[in-house]
């Protein structure tokens, strides 16, 4: 029975056996999975390709555990987000806005060589910033795969097909915005920055005064409880909650299940 597959997949499958490194090989089967149509006729297709992606993701893991691959890079704080674009874009100037990273700034191109790190405050909340060399080498394209988000970091509006093009050709199925540091504010970027990942700052009341922390757009109290402690689902009675509603801050009482917004302040009473 033929498979019908799209045209995405034959390009993937294409990619695969271009593959020079085991990062390439694990990103190609990934989109190789996510394209190949599911019915009857593909199951032993997608049998074989997850039992192949396994032993590669497996040969990945052996590698990096000696100490010969680099892929991969801890996530810290609320989000991971990485800074993509070409050389001299103004990626690293940028990361030294933004954080306390203090990546080389040079005149001559290709200056980054290696993924740089900075933390990046939002809000009261940490973002992690990775900027991804222009070198755009497979073990760092791979970090933009796992990543919460990206930002493409342009020059001119000419930059953005061709970044548009490099995701699709890594692979790389993760919300993104385009940021121009050449024509923006770093402070407005650090908020679309912020805003790109789908997270909503809450604050916690108590009596040291208001905590910022960071949700999932949607979340309950009970998950804005949670994090703040697994017993408090176990002992909470009530909760108050501010928000401003046509320009003034209401005060109501909410339960677990209450839906939090962006902004409210949430003081937690507990039985």
């Amino acid at each position: 029975m033929p498979i019908n597959a799209t045209a995405e997949y034959f390009k993937a499958e294409q990619h695969f056996h271009d593959a020079r490194t085991v990062e390439e090989k694990i990103a190609a089967l990934e989109e190789m999975l996510r394209e190949i149509p599911k019915h009857k006729g593909t199951e032993n297709v997608r049998a074989q390709l997850r039992a192949r992606l396994a032993k590669l993701r497996k040969e990945a893991a052996a590698a990096k555990k000696r100490g010969r691959a680099a892929a991969g890079i801890k996530k810290e704080g609320e989000a991971q987000i990485c800074l993509l674009g070409k050389t001299m874009s103004g990626k690293s100037w940028l990361l030294r806005k933004l954080t306390d990273a203090k990546p080389e700034l040079a005149s001559h191109r290709y200056t980054t060589t290696k993924p740089q790190i900075g933390m990046m405050n939002w809000r009261g909340v940490k973002i992690q910033l990775i900027e991804i060399p222009a070198t755009f080498e497979a073990p760092h394209m791979s970090i933009c795969r796992t990543a919460d988000g990206i930002a493409l970091v342009i020059k001119d509006e000419s930059d953005r097909q061709e970044l548009l093009e490099l995701l699709r050709n890594h692979f790389v199925h993760k919300p993104h915005i385009f940021v121009n540091p050449w024509t923006e504010d770093p402070e407005s970027i650090r908020q679309r920055l912020g805003s790109s990942v789908g997270l909503i700052i809450v604050y916690t009341k108590s009596s040291k005064g208001l905590s910022a922390m960071a949700l999932s757009a949607g979340s309950p109290v009970r998950k804005f409880a949670e994090q703040i402690h697994k017993d408090f689902i176990k002992h909470f009675h009530f909760a108050f909650l501010w928000r401003m509603i046509n320009g003034k801050k209401r005060k109501m009482q909410i339960g677990l299940d209450y839906t939090l917004q962006d902004g409210d302040i949430v003081e937690l009473h507990m039985k």
